[in-house]
């Protein structure tokens, strides 16, 4: 199907996914940032990135990132922007140990996990397929170096892009777009590399 044939409705797809994962976000899903973050300040990033999502013009997925993040000032290696640093009055270095020990916490939970060779497949398969859809396709954002796992209970994926930001509005387009007959109760970790990339490691309950 070529552009022009595309009608507005199709064109904003991905635009009204991502109001209604924010939406979702701010009322039902634990963000790892909002633990080291005053509740009101991730209250507050996520409502500012569904505003920016509904201002936002087509084509450009940053638009949100560029509000949330203070007119694309700098963000701090959690996700979080450089006033909620300041609220949360955590230094870097204690927010790099809260990351790592949510990360150790949420790995050890998913080790623990049991196999399911078949079930599990299945939903790695959906979830494989989700990220080269069509929804998430018009994003124009994409990870490199996937690694989907899914146990009995739980699944995990990981990528990893460029910029903080692309990962941040990933993970929103990505969750929304698997669906919660899929996907529940994620939990989400931005880990900076040292080349500079971000990965962004998503854990969630598979839906029952």
């Amino acid at each position: 199907m070529t552009d022009a044939s595309k009608s507005p409705a199709s064109k904003n797809l991905p635009w009204i996914i991502a109001a209604l994962a924010v939406a979702a976000l701010v009322a039902n899903i634990v963000w790892t940032r909002s633990r080291t973050a005053a509740p009101e300040a991730a209250v507050a990033e996520l409502a500012a990135r569904l505003d920016a999502i509904e201002g936002g013009r087509p084509g450009d997925p940053r638009a949100a990132r560029r509000t949330a993040g203070g007119g694309g000032g700098p963000m701090a290696a959690g996700g979080l922007g450089t006033d909620d640093l300041s609220r949360a009055q955590q230094t870097p270095e204690q927010m790099a140990a809260e990351r790592a020990r949510q990360l150790r916490d949420l790995e050890a939970q998913f080790a623990r996990d049991a196999a399911d060779p078949a079930g599990g497949a299945r939903t790695e398969n959906t979830l494989v397929q989700t990220i080269s859809g069509e929804t998430m396709a018009g994003t124009g954002l994409r990870p490199s170096d996937v690694d989907i796992a899914c146990k009995r209970s739980s699944c995990r994926i990981v990528g990893t892009f460029d910029r903080l930001g692309d990962a941040q509005d990933w993970s929103l387009f990505y969750i929304t777009a698997a669906g919660g007959n899929v996907l529940s109760q994620t939990q989400m970790v931005f880990v900076p590399l040292p080349d500079g990339r971000h990965e962004v490691r998503i854990y969630s309950a598979r839906a029952r």
